[in-house]
């Protein structure tokens, strides 16, 4: 039995068409005996990681948000793994005091220039549930100078509302730091994502606030496409962008990635949308190989 499982982050659409048994249980993709190695367990963990990542950002955050990046220097770099989480958290605890202050002001002026609407649009904004997501990692030097040092860095998503440079100074540690505006609509709905939470040479932690939308997953459709009809997909609609956009109303079509597995004998079938009402309201979206394909 053929199953089309459909998720929704966002404006984002991925649909899967994969093999099940009757019972709903994935067909097995490797003979029982044969082994996985590490590397290829640990390039399917990364993959995993980044494609939960890259929902949960499209489900959470929009250009209204911002993307904060904070590198430190080696003289300047936390003792520790933990200090450096320390230090993150203390910052989203003085941004959440700014937004406070500043929802006071702007709800004051609001209610002097009612029909400001600039005025209300950040007022909602920063009344609205303050949420983050941020990846902090931890590098050691190979060679130069620091040889052996750990440097840190970390990426974090957070609910905008505030000015860039007042959360910018917020930092207050004298290492480099970046508030930049989150564009999907320009950069592409998982550049920035998939940038932050890349293959680390070291250690890397995923951190989120609470209350952050999780991915709209439908019910699996179970039976409505057959074997052959997967095949015929693989075979025959993987480019064809106004079949897909055909049957599924509202998307623009992204890409769409097949492969056959000889152990099982089925062909497997993804397709990444976006919602859009024109073409020009697509964001790029750059080539992806099978080898960094999340979907």
């Amino acid at each position: 039995m053929q199953r089309e499982r459909q998720i929704r982050s966002g404006k984002l659409l991925e649909v899967d068409f994969y093999p099940v048994f009757e019972n709903g249980k994935r067909l097995p993709v490797r003979a029982k005996r044969s082994k996985v190695t590490s590397e290829e367990q640990q390039r399917y963990n990364q993959k995993t990681a980044v494609r939960k990542f890259v929902r949960l950002i499209n489900s959470n955050f929009d250009n209204s948000d911002i993307l904060l990046h904070v590198t430190y220097s080696p003289e300047n770099a936390p003792a520790s793994f933990d200090e450096a989480k320390r230090e993150l958290y203390n910052y989203i605890r003085r941004i959440k005091q700014l937004r406070k202050r500043e929802l006071a002001r702007i709800s004051e002026l609001c209610g002097r220039f009612p029909d400001d609407k600039e005025l209300v649009k950040k007022r909602d904004k920063l009344s609205a549930p303050f949420l983050y997501c941020n990846t902090l990692e931890e590098n050691v030097y190979k060679t130069g100078r620091y040889k052996g040092m750990t440097s840190y860095h970390f990426h974090c998503f957070m609910t905008g509302g505030l000015e860039r440079d007042v959360m910018e100074e917020a930092w207050g540690l004298g290492v480099r730091v970046n508030a930049d505006r989150y564009r999907p609509d320009r950069f592409g709905p998982e550049t920035a994502a998939r940038y932050c939470s890349k293959d680390p040479r070291g250690k890397k932690r995923f951190c989120s606030s609470r209350g952050l939308r999780r991915p709209i997953e439908a019910k699996p459709r179970d039976g409505r496409i057959t074997a052959r009809g997967v095949e015929r997909l693989a075979k025959k609609r993987c480019d064809d962008r106004e079949y897909w956009e055909n049957r599924y109303k509202g998307y623009r079509f992204l890409r769409c990635f097949a492969r056959y597995n000889p152990y099982n004998c089925h062909w497997y079938v993804s397709v990444v949308m976006y919602r859009a009402e024109r073409d020009e309201d697509m964001p790029p979206w750059g080539d992806v190989n099978d080898e960094q394909m999340l979907w």
